[in-house]
């Protein structure tokens, strides 16, 4: 018999799966939930699995499963024993718990390999049985689901943060989850799910691996919002669902997290933006000790109330996750199962991101605006700086760019002679800690775009590829491959001077981008702006390629406009005119100077008879905020403004008054900001200059860095920064005190507060929060010993015995393993150890702590200083 070969990724957009024919069920024979079929060899089972998985959620609402844990945990799993390892030891109970799910009403089961990468195996010594344990999770998994249920690979998060946010690198990072999927895929799984993530390049590098490894399954991968509907990374649904749908997943959504009151909220948004299919996975509320033991607050019956509203925000696969049971289960299949999914409104158009937000480019929104200034080009200063490998001048022109009202920031960091792929990872590393807008990669190094893309927490626009067969073959499988979208030079070796002809480039290369499996929506045609003064007629052949583009391909169109009038005098006035053109022909966006006034003028007019602001809202808002002192003021109709939101166009984010620009700030005043906002290169340089100019050391580390990092825990506190801001600036506070140690200890050493012991308790190998924590910690006197993650009650007694601590501070993210904190509590009792403890992790309450007779509460990293602080002085 011919194996027909796995699909090939489809088309995303309106109609995704279109193509996806109905295939009957194949014939079954063999005992009952054996899974056996006669007369199809794997390759061929899996190829109609997929298809008919996807064709089916097109057409109704399926069930997933719900816990694994608390279910295992209630047939007798130790607390802190790894659930992935009774796969091997205990595969009867495991096959028991997925049949109870399947009999409920689940039309897909998860694997029971939610910790089975190898770095989370390693923590319990079985890294060398990891292809073992998931193909024997496969196995059993496929037993009990027989023809009735679909198996799904679960994979977790890989058990170590992420460069920037931690140690390990995007590319080890791909190597791990690809061991995974490989294991789980050869034993056939019939999709891959990914799970529990929070940091977008961790969920981007786990996709990465999926896509390669996963022999052409589908792919969902599905991330965890706290209660305002943010990730702990400051990632909102919209930027998730985007980030994910470039990438190619098939199914998007969100679980753990919350109840489902909140998570309905999360899959609206989500189901807005994308076209992939959505599931949900709501916790049974925040598990709380009942007799020793955790429970979920939340009843079956309570969780399974929302189902309809699930539906109707728009979801095609509803389970469980944290705290839910087969009941939970079989109630959702008497509400929805089987229904027909809710048609989808979803805004078309070309999407970029950074971490925290999503723009859109193309007709009907907001022209946009991408700086220009990150560049060396002509700029001795700048181009010196790269070179010594400082990013200091890169950080300031992000920052003051953004303020001047930037949409999005382009970043080149081309220096002759210089590491520009490393420059161009640091560079794109440290803005976008600075910044929240969009990133442009700009560079005629492939390997550098590779290096940008890899460590970029968002989609980028790539800048750029042209009709060259060598650069498209060289940059297209990257783009792909990284869910990026790309801006098109209409040009090869030569610059075509007919409208008509530049269209035909668009039209070729279009073709290939899309024979690479790149969407055409995530391309940005560059109609190039020529100089006026050499070519007059060239430029009314930019503006006909523009409304060709628009109304031949239906593409969004870019220019980078101060090309039009080099070398000629008072150059704002023609290039800014020819914007406000070009923007009535269709133009969507424009690399340009930020710090032009009169260029924001231009953009804000000229999308009033572009249909780009209906009602004239953006216009009057525009002006509410940034009032014209005098028609006849030199320099145009505004001065140079601070702005947020849409280039100021948001009344909602912008500023009402002309923020203080950094360069009439004191020094101490930069080292304050630079501590909240994570300058990690500018800030030795700044405490330098506090020094030179004699301030006290003394007075740098306790009266402006200390205050500064207290400030940025309220921040966090009040959900305006987040995880990666707390990590650049525990950075930045440690370079700046590297530089003030030498002159302090000459003054004397600074007194510690006291000692403190932390560790994430035995069974929880989840460090990020801690880590931060001990940062944090560090950074105001505290002297912390780290133990690490996965650490044993007894190792955590003799470390506070050994240093005479005052205080144990224990971290857990996994509701398996927070019943452990209770154990350290009663042994730390029953010896008489004259510690206090303290608690946190995403899993802990304040009724929590309580319950288990801990002295503190910390509800986050931003609030750990302050509870650590009070503990003492009881």
């Amino acid at each position: 018999m011919k194996i027909p070969p796995p699909l090939s990724p489809l088309p995303q957009g309106e109609g995704r799966y279109e193509s996806l024919p109905i295939i009957p069920p194949p014939l079954t024979g063999g005992g009952e939930g054996e899974g056996e079929r006669r007369g199809f060899s794997d390759e061929m089972e899996r190829h109609h699995n997929m298809q008919n998985l996807l064709q089916r959620l097109k057409h109704e609402v399926l069930l997933l499963d719900g816990s694994m844990g608390v279910m295992l945990q209630n047939r007798g799993l130790p607390p802190g024993y790894a659930p992935d390892l009774w796969n091997i030891e205990r595969p009867d109970i495991v096959l028991e718990v997925h049949r109870e799910y399947i009999k409920a009403g689940s039309d897909i089961i998860l694997t029971n390999t939610f910790g089975s990468t190898r770095l989370r195996l390693s923590e319990y010594g079985a890294e060398n049985r990891l292809r073992e344990i998931n193909q024997e999770a496969v196995r059993i998994a496929r037993k009990a689901a027989g023809d009735r249920a679909f198996v799904a690979g679960d994979i977790g998060p890989c058990g170590v943060t992420v460069h920037p946010l931690g140690e390990l690198s995007f590319d080890d990072a791909v190597d791990i989850f690809s061991r995974q999927v490989e294991a789980l895929a050869s034993a056939g799984c019939d999709l891959i799910v990914i799970e529990t993530m929070f940091d977008l390049i961790e969920v981007r590098a786990a996709v990465v691996a999926a896509k390669m490894s996963a022999k052409g399954l589908p792919i969902a991968a599905l991330m965890t919002f706290t209660q305002d509907g943010r990730t702990d990374t400051g990632t909102d649904p919209e930027t998730a669902a985007t980030v994910l749908d470039g990438l190619g997943v098939d199914i998007i959504g969100v679980n753990c997290s919350t109840g489902p009151a909140e998570m309905v909220g999360v899959v609206k948004k989500m189901a807005q933006t994308t076209n992939s299919f959505i599931c949900a996975q709501p916790n049974a509320g925040l598990p709380t000790n009942v007799g020793g033991k955790t429970v979920f607050p939340a009843s079956a019956e309570e969780i399974a109330s929302y189902a309809e509203q699930f539906a109707e925000a728009g979801v095609n696969i509803l389970g469980g996750c944290c705290g839910t049971t087969p009941d939970y289960i079989k109630l959702l299949s008497q509400k929805v199962k089987g229904k027909r999914p809710v048609p989808k409104t979803v805004s078309e158009g070309l999407k970029i991101t950074s971490r925290a937000k999503t723009v859109y480019i193309g007709r009907g929104f907001p022209f946009l605006k991408i700086g220009e200034k990150i560049n060396p080009t002509g700029r001795k200063a700048f181009a010196e700086a790269i070179r010594e490998g400082r990013m200091d001048m890169v950080v300031a022109e992000a920052r003051g760019q953004n303020e001047a009202g930037a949409m999005a920031l382009d970043v080149n960091v081309g220096v002759p002679m210089t590491d520009e792929s490393g420059n161009m990872g640091r560079a794109v590393e440290s803005v976008q800690t600075i910044v929240d807008i969009p990133l442009v990669i700009d560079s005629s190094s492939v390997e550098a775009i590779e290096r940008g893309l890899k460590v970029y927490a968002g989609k980028a626009l790539v800048n750029s590829v042209n009709a060259e067969p060598e650069r498209m073959e060289k940059l297209f499988p990257g783009i792909k491959k990284y869910g990026a979208a790309v801006i098109v030079l209409l040009a090869g070796n030569e610059i075509p001077e007919k409208a008509i002809d530049r269209l035909k480039i668009a039209e070729d290369i279009l073709k290939q981008a899309m024979s690479y499996g790149i969407r055409k929506e995530d391309l940005i045609f560059d109609c190039l702006a020529l100089t006026v003064s050499a070519a007059q007629e060239a430029s009314a052949q930019t503006l006909e390629t523009i409304r060709l583009i628009k109304e031949k391909l239906g593409c969004p169109t870019i220019l980078g406009v101060s090309n039009v009038s080099f070398g000629l005098p008072n150059r704002k006035i023609i290039h800014n005119t020819f914007m406000g053109m070009a923007i009535g022909y269709g133009l969507d966006a424009a690399i340009v100077n930020p710090y032009d006034a009169d260029m924001h003028n231009v953009v804000i007019a000229a999308s009033l008879f572009a249909g780009r602001d209906t009602g004239c809202r953006r216009y009057i808002a525009f002006y509410e905020i940034n009032p014209p002192k005098s028609p006849f003021r030199k320099g145009g109709l505004l001065p140079p403004f601070s702005t947020g939101g849409e280039g100021g166009l948001s009344t909602g984010e912008a500023e009402k008054k002309k923020k203080v620009t950094r360069e009439e700030k004191s020094t101490s005043e930069k080292i304050f900001d630079a501590i909240v906002e994570g300058d990690r290169d500018g800030i030795m340089m700044l405490v330098k200059e506090g020094l030179e100019e004699g301030i006290d050391p003394r007075d740098i580390f306790l009266n402006i860095m200390t205050p500064a990092i207290r400030h940025l825990g309220d921040l966090f506190a009040e959900r305006k920064k987040f995880i990666p801001h707390l990590v650049a600036s525990a950075e930045a506070m440690k370079r700046g005190v590297d530089v003030l140690t030498p002159f302090i200890e000459k003054r004397g050493a600074v007194e510690k507060k006291g000692t403190i012991i932390m560790a994430t308790v035995r069974g929880d190998i989840h460090d990020l929060g801690k880590n931060i924590c001990c940062m944090m910690l560090k950074n105001f006197g505290f002297e912390v010993i780290d133990l690490g993650k996965n650490v044993p009650c007894e190792d955590i007694l003799h470390a506070a015995k050994v240093h005479d601590a005052d205080i144990i501070g224990l971290s857990a993210l996994m509701t398996t393993t927070m019943m452990q904190m209770k154990v350290v509590r009663d042994a730390v009792r029953e010896q008489g150890l004259p510690c206090k403890i303290i608690i946190g992790g995403a899993v802990t309450t304040k009724r929590f702590a309580d319950e288990i007779g801990v002295d503190g509460y910390s509800k986050d990293v931003g609030d750990v200083v302050h509870v650590t602080e009070e503990l003492l002085r009881k």
